[in-house]
């Protein structure tokens, strides 16, 4: 068994397409209106379905602006890159573009791996982590 897709919800569906296409290499798949059909949720509202380079689709539901984060303390979806060199250059590029990422936390170990990462927020309390990881036995199990 394979993740196939996570949704995701946006205030602003089309920012957030843009911010995964821009910088995280998703292509969009469709980009529009929930179609008015039975059984459809939010018939009308924005929606768009991304591919990642892995296979992997996100699905972007509009939701309502509100003044509280529309996701749980903790919750962010991680992507790896291929070297430590790859993760401060993506925090770099996500500065340059008037981004907000945390710092960069390097050479921590975890699960038998060591680690570099950093946290950045996409809007409505949404979070992607940054990472690249050493081999471990542990993850691979």
């Amino acid at each position: 068994m394979r993740l196939n897709h996570i949704n995701l919800c946006a205030s602003d569906v089309g920012a957030l397409k843009d911010s995964l296409e821009q910088h995280f290499s998703f292509r969009t798949i469709q980009f529009g209106k929930v179609p008015d059909h039975p059984g459809a949720v939010d018939s009308g509202s924005d929606f768009a379905m991304l591919t990642g380079q892995d296979g992997c689709d996100v699905v972007i539901s509009q939701i309502e602006a509100g003044e509280q984060s529309a996701y749980p303390p903790q919750f962010h979806f991680g992507l790896m890159q291929d070297s430590a060199e790859a993760v401060h250059a993506k925090h770099a590029e996500l500065v340059a573009a008037g981004y907000s990422p945390g710092r960069v936390s390097a050479g921590f170990e975890v699960f038998g791996a060591v680690w570099t990462a950093f946290y950045c927020p996409l809007g409505d309390g949404l979070q992607v982590e940054v990472n690249h990881r050493t081999h471990s036995d542990v993850l691979d199990a």
